[in-house]
């Protein structure tokens, strides 16, 4: 196969080029091979798409880097702007079509030994009809007639219309298709093998794609399913170490026994985390869920970090909580998840009062949801901090904080259906306010 730049010079009247406007600026793949073209003696006609003339020149000579002023003196290169042509939405062709052989003469007369006329057809074009672009290409071809004047027709891919297809591939000897700084180039027998090849391998390539996607969401939601693992975990291993503390500080033993189940039942907590990633990678996660008390979930979620309220050793602990559950709604839920991610906002207002204050926990019923609110009467947040609370790995702890348990509360709530609202001011502390949608009972209520 030739190389562009014989190509170019040869006596091969139509070239088309195929293009896109996607990164214009960076494409010049003309650049090398126009200037030889030009120092051996050829002349073009330069069909200007543009506003006006210098503006052309302006564009064409950044892109092929030449004297383009220079070739116009010497009498190498000639522009016809098309807008002169113009008749309302259409063109007038016959006086077109006669400028271009007109410029054609004149570089004749200048000594041209082979001329080229360059047309970019854009969405301008699509407005054409049929017999006009059959008549466009003919009187091309007879302008060729003596075999010395070539015409190089650029196909902007994304703008010019789907009928050109035929008109390309029947009347050009070569078509190049442009990369950044050069050519890949075809007849148009090649070029539709090519387009074959490619359309099949493009679609055995989207389903490995499409494939390697469906793995990557995977592992990506694995990974997160890791990180709330781990921190849950974390705050499993909080409770335990808490409640096991406050044993070594007691004697009634009815009080200890209570804290050893709240231990048991924290520890049996660690298998739920396990059927949690368990049941994630065989896809199940409706099977977890069950109906509930809705208080009966937040007053375990509360027995589960009663212990920070209390005082021990040399503890300066000043911290009161107060509890009001008056909902009689029952949800369809994950009691595991919802209970720490309660837990998890729990836990951010305990952060937030730093030992000295009041957390409220309450339920209540409003029409058909069950409504929890907890507040706190720690530091509070400006309204900056309060749009960024529920991010993965905001956090305004420092080192202390992860940045993942209103994260993952969110989620949850979310998973289940539940809204969430925050209402924060600083020095006055944060209320959230999280809303489920209750159920009607049918069947036997888990864990009355």
């Amino acid at each position: 196969m030739w190389e562009v730049e014989k190509i170019i010079n040869s006596k091969n009247a139509f070239i088309g080029v195929l293009s896109s406007n996607y990164g214009s600026e960076e494409r010049k793949p003309f650049k090398k091979h126009i200037e030889s073209y030009f120092n051996n003696g050829g002349g073009m006609v330069y069909i200007c798409s543009r506003d006006n003339e210098e503006q052309c020149i302006n564009y064409l000579g950044n892109i092929w880097e030449l004297d383009l002023n220079l070739l116009i003196k010497t009498g190498k290169l000639m522009f016809i702007n098309r807008d002169n042509f113009l008749l309302e939405d259409n063109i007038d062709l016959e006086r077109f079509l006669g400028a271009i052989e007109m410029g054609l003469t004149l570089l004749d007369n200048k000594g041209s030994n082979k001329n080229q006329v360059y047309i970019t057809l854009d969405y301008f074009w699509n407005s054409m009809e049929n017999d006009k672009v059959e008549y466009i290409y003919r009187t091309f071809k007879s302008m060729n007639a003596m075999g010395k004047t070539g015409f190089i027709l650029k196909y902007i891919i994304e703008e010019f219309n789907r009928n050109f297809i035929n008109y390309m591939l029947d009347n050009h000897d070569f078509i190049l298709v442009d990369r950044v700084n050069d050519f890949d180039y075809y007849t148009s027998t090649q070029l539709a093998h090519e387009s074959l090849a490619l359309l099949a391998k493009y679609h055995a390539v989207d389903e490995r794609y499409k494939k390697a996607m469906i793995r990557n969401e995977y592992l990506e939601t694995l990974g997160e399913l890791m990180e709330s693992t781990v921190h849950d975990i974390n705050n499993l291993l909080v409770t335990i170490l808490g409640y096991a503390q406050l044993s070594l500080y007691l004697q009634d033993p009815g009080e200890i026994k209570e804290y050893l189940e709240i231990i048991a039942k924290t520890a049996l907590d660690g298998k739920s985390i396990t059927d949690k990633i368990k049941n994630h990678t065989k896809g199940i996660y409706e099977s977890l869920k069950e109906i509930y008390e809705f208080d009966y979930i937040i007053n375990n979620s509360i027995e589960m970090i009663k212990h920070k309220f209390k005082r021990f050793g040399s503890d300066n602990n000043s911290m009161k909580l107060v509890v009001d559950l008056n909902s009689k709604s029952h949800i369809y839920a994950n009691e595991y998840d919802i209970r720490h991610s309660v837990i998890n906002i729990i836990l951010n207002g305990i952060d937030a009062m730093d030992n000295n204050g009041v957390l409220t926990v309450k339920t209540y019923d409003d029409e058909e949801h069950a409504v929890l609110e907890i507040s706190d009467t720690g530091k509070g947040m400006d309204e900056g901090t309060k749009n960024k609370i529920f991010d993965s790995y905001f956090t305004t702890k420092g080192s202390k904080g992860t940045g993942l348990g209103l994260s993952i509360a969110k989620k949850i709530f979310h998973k289940h259906n539940g809204k969430v609202y925050v209402e924060s001011k600083l020095g006055e502390g944060t209320k959230f306010t999280i809303y489920f949608s209750s159920m009607s009972i049918k069947d036997d209520i888990a864990r009355v």
